[in-house]
């Protein structure tokens, strides 16, 4: 397994053309840990453009939360933090395995020494991230994820992601509901998981579509978006009375909202009042 040390001495001195104008079809999966706007705005963006999924967390404690739900990220990208607000989170990301670039500024990058914020004793990296070019910052964080991946595997749990009586299985594309297993269709899995993933939040039909088809968003696409949104209601009972409703928002796109139990009956109304565009 290669050493942090060994990463930094291994960096390119040149990318290669190839390199900067073919960008990589294996997109990872990162987190970054940033309290200012429009920083994590412009870095986030950054990272999207070269392909990745990148989730934004302002606080510490909800990444924290994010990850006791079971979910996983390739890399943490964190802009240096007070020691007091991270909480657990150099522990966690210690015993999951998840390497963390810090972005500091000034200088190169290379071993933290004492700017980690907290995260030196899991062997962390820091980087200007602003110096680089977008070649060099895809190289560096797939170098930390592949130097992680490569240490002895631990044989974890199929771990879940949960959301009330809602268990999703990313890895089997399944949902355990009330002790039953539900198997959805690869798209009707992933709506869901997205729905969930950004609860009470409106997705966008453009950014649904390009989710799940990978490709721009097609005008004939809307029947099969709908399909889809109504089987993962029907199949998930997404109605209001499991504490979940699913609905079409006007103009917009979907939107799933919890609801509290004792107001389910009340869901119905709220259908009515203009809120859908279309009835799942």
């Amino acid at each position: 397994m290669q050493s942090i040390p060994a990463i930094a001495a291994s960096a390119p001195r040149f990318i290669p053309k190839a390199i900067m104008t073919t960008p990589s079809r294996d997109a990872l999966s990162l987190a970054l840990l940033d309290n200012e706007e429009p920083r994590r705005t412009a870095l986030r963006a950054r990272l999207q453009q070269l392909g990745h999924e990148c989730a934004v967390f302002a606080s510490a404690s909800e990444l924290i939360l994010t990850l006791s739900r079971g979910r996983r990220f390739g890399l943490l990208l964190s802009v240096p933090q007070e020691d007091a607000s991270l909480g657990g989170l150099p522990a966690a990301c210690l015993i999951l395995g998840m390497p963390v670039l810090v972005v500091v500024s000034g200088g190169q990058w290379g071993p933290l020494a004492s700017t980690g914020g907290g995260f030196e004793s899991s062997g962390t990296l820091g980087a200007d991230v602003s110096r680089m070019a977008d070649a060099e910052l895809d190289w560096l964080v797939r170098a930390l994820i592949q130097r992680t991946s490569a240490a002895p595997a631990i044989d974890w749990p199929d771990s879940a992601e949960v959301w009330g009586d809602y268990h999703f299985y990313e890895s089997s594309r399944s949902v355990q509901f009330k002790g039953q297993e539900i198997r959805l269709q690869p798209r009707q899995f992933g709506f869901a998981l997205q729905l969930f993933r950004n609860l009470g939040h409106v997705m966008g039909r453009d950014r649904l579509w390009r989710e799940l088809w990978r490709m721009p968003a097609q005008r004939e696409g809307k029947r099969a978006l709908d399909a889809c949104a109504s089987n993962v209601r029907k199949r998930l009972e997404l109605n209001g009375e499991n504490g979940f409703l699913l609905r079409a928002v006007y103009g917009q796109g979907y939107q799933l909202i919890e609801v509290q139990l004792h107001n389910a009956a009340s869901t119905g109304d709220a259908l009515n009042q203009g809120l859908c565009d279309d009835r799942l």
